[in-house]
């Protein structure tokens, strides 16, 4: 035995001797504070300057250390020290002053000007049993966000500090409304914040836990589990994007997406046989209504079994998948977590031979009734793959690969909360054994992880079968960390208005939860929208992340063109909007990738000080620059919208509006309400039918007046990992805007991508008329460009002009150094 093993556990035998004959007994050795009080064992540790982990159980062992959500602890520099003050410890780091109350154990996180951001309340921590409960104290000011896929409201207070009691267990709940609960993701972490100063909470524990939110008692948050330890991490802000990029710096962040993935994507319950798939292409390319993907649900496969296809109703996958390529369009599969038993079906019968199944106690296969017991032809039970097995995760991972050699370009998980066809329960039975990394456990215990593993065995698989293309995996359900593997949609929602308003509070708690890329069944899946309802839940997806229109097996229709012509001119506008804002859109969710701050987001991640935009969860803004305010009710003439402090602009008229107000605009059903900030640089392009024609056409900038500002521009080629490999553009725009002119630099790109050749074209909003435009290209000389009317621009290839208070200027776009001066 070492030296330093030996004096380790000397010191950890004597605390505990200690702690036999006093109630409480802590000890601190430089990195963690151990305290033992009344046979409850706690353990506090600073992580970070702003991060501190706590653990707690009753006894006297933790045992295995291990997490599905945190796949870092190593958060940066950390300067902590800690002194006794009577009966507490004190545990000092640059940002935070953390006071553990021994006896009782109650601790508290404050600043060091004294100001308290979390602290227990009198009842602390309490065991029953294998369960606990821990309360905190709630301020009447504060308020709750997050808590991962949830209803109601996005401020967790609730509607008048009503407050919200939810519950985490992963929940395949059809035709949900905002009253449901629990749902099919479950993050059990939360942001709070209380004049302005945010802090996060994230409670790893993955069994049956719960929050009240100030329901039961108005001044306590009191959260729990039904097993496992309390082990939560403290995440500092003061502001809340620093919560979220702490937190997603623990739990990981979503990899860049594929282009086409931002794309416009066509899905129903179920679209087949291949005839009807290439109606639906051919219609879309007829009527000019841009879309990337054409999604396939349950019906392509032979009798609901996983990893096959039905060839009578699809003969030749590969060649329709070829096709559809030819075209723009990709084709994504749905695969379910639940093999056929049946003998002689390959994966069933890999899975047995490998030992992949989850069990029953008796070790013997844990079986359910899902899809394919309702098959036509010989119906039977399902087996489930144990997602928490290494091997089984490998396993299933290569599967895929008859999918992948296809052309597949993306895979739908579904029905992995996991749902199983049981009256009450829904799921499979509490004491089915799973492996759990080398350390069996029951079902209770990791049901709330089962669509997250799935999702890392799918997405892995594919990374495998193509190790320079990003994989793209759709979830239903998940857990915290989920978004390191797969994007979210928020399952079968309802085709009415309420679920439309329902639809943007839960994207934007799920975006603060860590899930960036998110997004609902547009048009609800439930039943029969009208066409104003499938209309106005378009406009407001043109801003999810993830676009995607999907109905149930008994509904008509829901494409762009199913309403009428009417309401297909407003639909393909709608839909070419998101095409010509590609460029900023893939802009923000590089943002998201690189920082985990979600590019979809409420208002108060920006505006955390301003208590108008606290509840606020009818507008919301995309990346920084964008502010949506769509209209989410019925037959309305006018839409109230507060625009927060600053400066912003009409994004239809470049109109100037000071923030810091409500206004009013009238409505029809053209109206989709954007505003622009002061400063901010839109980045677009013409509209294309899909992202494979975007190469080579210009680069459009909008640029809003602010005296001064910047923003920086990524670009990849939207399909490799070679941006890994500093395969990347990136540039940073600056502007200067004052009474002599406006001046706008950009810099050299850095990374080694080069877009293909296109044009460069700004339009800058100015009410004043420039007498020159000059342009210096890479640090040389300025030369007065040509001065052209607007026909006699777009046929050129370089020149400027002025119409509609905007000056629009046009050259190749170039990869040095761009100064244009427009003089007044």
């Amino acid at each position: 035995m070492s030296i330093r093993r030996f004096v380790r556990l000397f010191v950890v035998a004597a605390f505990f001797a200690a702690a036999v004959s006093s109630p409480c007994a802590s000890i601190w050795n430089g990195h963690a504070l151990t305290v033992l009080e009344d046979g409850d064992l706690a353990v506090v540790t600073p992580l970070s300057d702003d991060v501190v982990r706590v653990r707690m159980i009753r006894g006297t062992n933790f045992g295995r250390d291990h997490s599905y959500a945190v796949i870092n602890q190593n958060l940066g520099l950390i300067h902590a020290s800690e002194h006794e003050d009577g009966a507490a410890s004190i545990l000092t780091t640059a940002n935070l002053i953390v006071t553990i109350q021994h006896h009782p154990f109650r601790i508290r996180f404050a600043t060091h000007d004294g100001e308290t951001l979390d602290a227990d309340d009198e009842r602390g921590t309490r065991f029953d049993g294998a369960s606990f409960q821990l309360s905190k104290e709630l301020p009447s000011a504060e308020h709750i966000y997050g808590l991962g896929e949830k209803s109601g409201k996005l401020d967790k207070r609730g509607w008048l500090l009503g407050g919200y009691n939810y519950v985490m267990w992963n929940t395949d709940t059809y035709a949900w409304d905002s009253s449901a609960d629990p749902l099919y993701v479950s993050v059990p972490f939360y942001i709070g914040v209380l004049h302005g100063h945010a802090h996060g909470i994230f409670l790893d524990n993955t069994w049956r836990s719960h929050f009240d939110v100030g329901h039961d008692r108005p001044d306590s948050l009191t959260l729990g589990a039904e097993g496992g330890e309390v082990n939560y991490y403290f995440i500092n802000g003061p502001q809340p994007r620093q919560v979220i990029e702490r937190y997603t710096a623990l739990t990981g962040r979503m990899s860049e997406p594929p282009l086409w993935s931002l794309g416009y994507q066509q899905c129903r319950y179920s679209y087949y046989p291949e005839a009807r798939v290439r109606q639906l292409a051919e219609t879309f390319r007829q009527k000019r209504v841009p879309a990337d993907a054409i999604w396939l649900d349950i019906h392509y496969m032979d009798n609901y079994k996983p990893f096959t296809w039905n060839h009578d109703r699809f003969p030749d996958p590969k060649k329709m998948i070829d096709d559809l390529a030819a075209e723009g369009f990709r084709l994504v599969t749905i695969v379910d977590p639940h093999p056929k038993q049946e003998v002689g079906y390959a994966p069933y019968d890999s899975g047995v031979a490998g030992g992949y199944f989850i069990k029953k106690p008796d070790g013997s296969l844990f079986t359910g009734n899902v899809w394919p017991s309702q098959a036509e032809k010989n119906p039977a039970p399902s087996v489930f793959p144990d997602f928490s097995m290494p091997a089984a995760r490998v396993w299933w991972g290569g599967l895929f690969k008859g999918l992948v050699d296809a052309g597949v370009a993306g895979i739908w998980n579904d029905m992995d909360e996991p749902s199983v066809f049981v009256p009450l329960t829904g799921t499979m039975a509490s004491d089915a054994v799973q492996d759990n990394e080398g350390q069996p456990a029951t079902h209770l215990q990791l049901h709330n992880v089962f669509g997250q593993q799935m999702t890392r065995a799918t997405f892995e698989g594919l990374a495998a079968l193509r190790p320079n293309e990003r994989p793209f995996v759709l979830t239903r359900s998940s857990f915290a960390g989920g978004q390191r593997y797969a994007a979210v949609w928020t399952g079968d929602n309802t085709a009415d208005w309420g679920s439309l308003r329902q639809s943007i509070s839960t994207c934007l708690g799920l975006g603060v939860s860590g899930f960036g890329f998110v997004g609902t069944d547009v048009g609800g899946f439930v039943h029969t929208a009208s066409a104003e309802l499938f209309t106005r839940w378009l406009q407001v997806a043109v801003f999810y992340p993830f676009m995607r229109t999907h109905t149930d097996l008994p509904n008509p229709d829901k494409e762009p063109w199913s309403f009428g012509e009417q309401s297909e001119a407003v639909n393909k506008r709608a839909i070419e909007l998101r095409y010509e804002l590609l460029p900023y859109i893939a802009n923000a969710m590089y943002e998201t990738a690189r920082t985990g701050v979600p590019a979809m987001r409420p208002l108060f991640v920006d505006y955390p000080d301003d208590e108008a935009v606290a509840a606020l969860d009818d507008e919301f803004l995309f990346g920084s620059d964008l502010l949506v305010a769509p209209v989410v009710w019925e037959g309305v003439a006018s839409r109230t919208i507060y625009l927060p402090r600053g400066q912003w602009f009409d994004y239809w008229t470049g109109k100037a509006i000071a923030g810091g107000q409500t206004i009013s605009v009238p409505t029809t059903i053209e109206t989709l309400p954007v505003f622009v900030r002061g400063g901010a640089f839109i980045f677009r392009q013409p509209v294309v039918q899909s992202t494979r024609e975007m190469a080579g056409n210009p680069l459009r900038v909008l640029i809003a007046p602010a005296p001064e500002s910047e923003a920086e521009l990524y670009e990849d080629d939207g399909a490799t990992l070679n941006y890994e490999h500093g395969e990347y553009l990136q540039r940073r725009f600056h502007q200067v805007q004052n009474d002599q002119g406006i001046a706008v630099d950009i810099a050299v790109a850095g990374g080694e991508f080069r877009p293909a050749a296109r044009a460069l074209e700004l339009n800058i909003w100015s009410e004043r008329e420039p007498r020159t435009v000059s342009l210096a290209v890479g640090g040389g000389g300025a030369r007065d460009l040509p001065r052209l009317d607007a026909s006699a621009l777009a046929g050129a290839g370089e020149g400027w002009t002025w119409a509609d208070h905007a000056v629009a200027i046009k050259t190749r776009d170039r990869f040095e150094r761009l100064q244009f001066a427009v003089a007044n």
